[in-house]
């Protein structure tokens, strides 16, 4: 501004429209406020030098200063929203990009592309993000005491990033307690401690649960439900013996838990699963059901888990078009 002050009292005659450019520069480094105080300052700078070398302008010095004033305005108010647009766009790609790192590896850990082996157990799963964004869909394959096998697959309501970690501190709550106990309901209630420690829940983000643990010496598996559907036979369909579920995880202290146990003989399988299964859903709002689940279980009669996981999945993205409009976890299990 003063390098174009004294170009102006010099004489050169474009010197005056170079006012403009600290105002532009001003906004686009400062935002409108910068940008119109600048503008300011270069309509007096202008009055200024033009009182000192009229040039022969016929405008008085107030008209003229009060003209270049709504000019040098009026440029400074919109370059400046501009360059505030590009700033608060640039930041909030920085956040989802970062976001987007944090999720994927959340994920990574919520949903290991394989379940890991264990004693006298097939296993088979898959994981598959919604085509809105990630959710706070989990499961859990780990040893438990007796050479037992815990089994966990469950589901936080909401999607984002809020979703996927509380899913990941249910899992790791989960994860921890195991080497210590395989009663599913005993499970379900370190859990549910740890979340209401967490303080107040969001009300969108409810978790719920079901819980297998299988041991390979009985030949035997207990199960407990916090607010998840219940596991299907892998061979049938049909659902575990009825049991009511407990609350989801984090609502009440209190969960009333019941848990069931039933033969596990070699060759019997299971299959646990989100609602993003049978809640699959055309473009015209029909699901897919868990009677299709059932005749799906029903033509695959016999076949590895790895092969159900792959055909349920194929099936529900089918039906629904190619793209899942929620997250899609499944696991299955075969004792052996």
């Amino acid at each position: 501004m003063a390098v174009v002050f004294v170009l102006r009292i010099a004489g050169v005659p474009t010197a005056g429209t170079l006012f403009i450019l600290p105002t532009l520069l001003a906004a686009v480094w400062f935002g409108r406020s910068g940008g119109l105080l600048t503008a300011l300052g270069s309509a007096i700078a202008y009055a200024g030098a033009r009182a000192i070398s009229p040039q022969g302008e016929k405008l008085s010095v107030i008209t003229s200063g009060l003209v270049r004033l709504a000019i040098f305005g009026t440029a400074a108010y919109l370059v400046g929203w501009l360059s505030e647009q590009r700033s608060t766009l640039s930041t909030t790609v920085s956040e989802q990009q970062a976001e987007l790192v944090e999720l994927r590896g959340i994920q990574q850990a919520l949903a290991p592309r394989e379940a890991p082996r264990r004693p006298s157990l097939q296993l088979a799963s898959c994981y598959v993000p919604a085509e809105q964004g990630a959710a706070g869909d989990f499961y859990l394959v780990t040893a438990a005491p007796r050479d037992a096998t815990i089994v966990v697959v469950g589901d936080v309501a909401g999607k984002g990033l809020e979703a996927a970690r509380r899913a990941a501190f249910v899992r790791t709550a989960l994860a921890t307690s195991a080497p210590y106990t395989d009663d599913p309901c005993r499970l379900l209630e370190l859990a549910n401690a740890a979340l209401l420690e967490l303080g107040p829940r969001p009300d969108d983000m409810l978790v719920t649960c079901a819980i297998l643990a299988f041991t390979p010496v009985t030949q035997t598996l207990t199960y407990a439900l916090a607010g998840h559907p219940a596991p299907l036979w892998l061979d049938n369909g049909k659902p575990l013996n009825h049991i009511k579920p407990a609350f989801p995880l984090g609502v009440e202290a209190y969960l009333d838990c019941e848990k069931m146990s039933t033969t596990f003989a070699p060759g019997a399988g299971l299959i646990a699963f989100t609602d993003g299964l049978t809640e699959a859903r055309r473009r015209g709002g029909e699901l897919f059901g868990t009677d299709r689940v059932e005749r799906t279980l029903e033509k695959l009669r016999g076949e590895s888990p790895a092969r159900v996981v792959r055909e349920l999945r194929n099936e529900a993205e089918k039906f629904a078009g190619g793209s899942l409009p929620d997250d899609l976890c499944i696991v299955a299990l075969r004792a052996s």
